[in-house]
């Protein structure tokens, strides 16, 4: 499906194919940012509603690393509003309760899980952006090095690279 910055040529059908194709994709990206799923839903929602409607700004070129850019704005400029407004974040809203049913392997799978994530976040922007898109978003090293303005052949060396610092971080814990 070729879409073009032409609104007129963009049809409610491509717009909901786009969406039926992106839309999940989409959200695992932004839940790898805010680690909230409803969070991520009003994401979602904000990002189709904004590319419905610059739909006329979107040049060609691959629309998921358009949509991932729309919705990576959308996230900042909710976390920055969030900040203005001196809002402290609650742990809780981060962290599953665990019920009396779940049993200890799943208790230590859910300590490991959050020891990546933290291991994750720890690495310089870049790197952590190339896991997230190839990870959460499912995205190809081609998509992600044209959305980080590398090569593919970059993203894939970086994604192994980072794969390997976390494992020995992961290890090394």
């Amino acid at each position: 499906m070729a879409i073009t910055g032409d609104s007129d040529q963009v049809s409610q059908k491509d717009m909901e194919n786009i969406y039926r194709q992106y839309a999940l994709p989409l959200k695992k990206y932004i839940c790898s940012l805010c680690y909230d799923s409803n969070l991520a839903d009003d994401i979602v929602s904000e990002t189709f509603y904004r590319a419905i409607k610059n739909i006329d700004s979107f040049y060609g070129g691959n629309i998921f690393t358009w949509l991932c850019t729309i919705a990576k704005n959308i996230f900042f400029n909710h976390n920055k509003k969030k900040e203005s407004q001196n809002m402290s974040l609650d742990d809780s809203e981060y962290i599953e309760p665990v019920s009396a049913e779940q049993t200890e392997d799943v208790v230590l799978q859910n300590e490991a899980n959050a020891e990546l994530y933290a291991s994750i976040n720890e690495l310089e922007e870049q790197d952590r952006q190339v896991i997230y898109l190839r990870i959460f978003a499912d995205m190809s090293f081609k998509d992600i090095g044209a959305k980080l303005g590398k090569s593919e052949n970059w993203a894939r060396v970086t994604f192994f690279r980072c794969k390997d610092k976390l494992r020995r971080r992961m290890k090394d814990e």
